[in-house]
């Protein structure tokens, strides 16, 4: 199901997105992994980056994995400026810099990286 904008209008796929409410209906995945692990908490919850995605990655379904790993393919898909990928993590909700010394899209590309490489054990609550 997709989340709608303020307006009540769910972008085409092929926009880009303009206002808070379309990049959060056009990428509610990676609005939740931006917005949850990658606050100003970050210093304090994580090690670093990396730790924050793997903890991610070992802490949700392979299916919203396997979701945020197609989020993140579809907004690098989209060939911004750089500029705009910066304006684009943000308005998805991540209040930290990406590590030294990528850039906005070549963090987004590290951690596509990341979420295609082995697995965590995921807790199906005794399945």
């Amino acid at each position: 199901m997709l989340t709608r904008s303020e307006e009540g209008r769910v972008p085409p796929p092929v926009a880009v997105p303009e206002t808070y409410g379309e990049w959060r209906a056009r990428f509610p995945e990676l609005h939740q992994f931006l917005g949850g692990w990658f606050s100003q908490d970050l210093p304090d919850e994580f090690e670093d980056h990396s730790s924050a995605v793997r903890d991610y990655a070992g802490s949700v379904a392979p299916t919203v994995l396997a979701r945020l790993a197609g989020e993140v393919a579809e907004l690098l898909a989209l060939g911004l400026e750089e500029v705009d990928y910066a304006v684009a993590v943000a308005e998805l909700g991540m209040e930290v810099e990406p590590p030294d010394p990528y850039t906005a899209s070549g963090w987004l590309a590290v951690v596509a990286g990341l979420l295609a490489g082995p697995r965590a054990e995921y807790d199906r609550g005794g399945e």
